[in-house]
């Protein structure tokens, strides 16, 4: 297999479904479509975000985030509708940074959006996805074992 077919073979390699995700990251996922759409729709998120989340610091911390990557992301996030089960690249993408946040990997947070996104703007997607995992983990630990 030649470099050129090798690249080809990545680029139609297929997206995980929702369902294939692990439960706390297929709830950030829909909680993250539900928020959008919401925003889009004039409509309260907060109660959906509440059920699915798990605790009020933790809604408010993920909104807090959901603001931030609106507002450094060089053109409009590209999400899935709630009812779709299967992701969508940038949300793939936010899963990623949030892992790397989560697991205190920085170099990994900044070489997926280095190219994309300037540092002050990474420091804040990076200081709320920290903040956000631990109001969310507090709120998941006794769910997830």
């Amino acid at each position: 297999m030649g470099i050129w077919s090798g690249n080809l073979a990545k680029l139609v390699t297929p997206l995980p479904d929702i369902m294939s995700l692990p439960s706390a990251e297929a709830r950030f996922v829909i909680a993250l479509r539900v928020a959008v759409m919401s925003q889009k729709s004039y409509r309260d998120a907060r109660p959906y975000l509440l059920d699915r989340l798990g605790n009020e610091r933790a809604v408010n911390r993920f909104l807090l985030l959901v603001e931030a990557i609106g507002g450094v992301w060089p053109e409009a996030v590209m999400i899935g509708r709630a009812c779709c089960p299967h992701t969508m690249p940038d949300e793939i993408l936010i899963l990623s940074l949030l892992r790397c946040a989560k697991n205190d990997h920085r170099p990994g947070f900044d070489a997926l959006i280095c190219e994309m996104i300037g540092p002050c703007g990474r420091d804040r997607i990076y200081a709320d996805m920290i903040s956000f995992s631990l109001a969310y983990k507090a709120s998941t630990l006794s769910k997830e074992v």
